[in-house]
């Protein structure tokens, strides 16, 4: 029976561009583009989550791999870490 795999966690500097309402969403993203739709991912961290078998899915066209930018969403969106800000962290705003 294979053993299961916990999800990698994304790289802690990756973000997902946001784009504006009414500018092209595209449906898919070519591996090597992957750093123009979230920052501070290289594709060369994607060939090797690939070659792990983790990562979030993606398809083969022609040999180059593809990612769907939902699929990008919701691995990179999985794991949110919830932060506070100053004034709830310290208390009145006293730092």
């Amino acid at each position: 029976m294979s053993k299961k795999r916990n999800a990698e966690p994304p790289p802690k500097d990756a973000q997902l561009v946001q784009f504006e309402s009414g500018e092209f969403k595209p449906l898919f993203v070519k591996s090597a583009d992957i750093g123009r739709v979230v920052i501070g991912l290289s594709c060369k961290t994607m060939s090797n989550l690939r070659s792990d078998k983790k990562g979030p899915k993606f398809y083969m066209v022609g040999g180059t791999p593809y990612y769907k930018l939902v699929d990008l969403e919701s691995y990179f969106g999985a794991n949110p870490v919830e932060t506070f800000n100053d004034e709830r962290r310290y208390g009145n705003g006293n730092v």
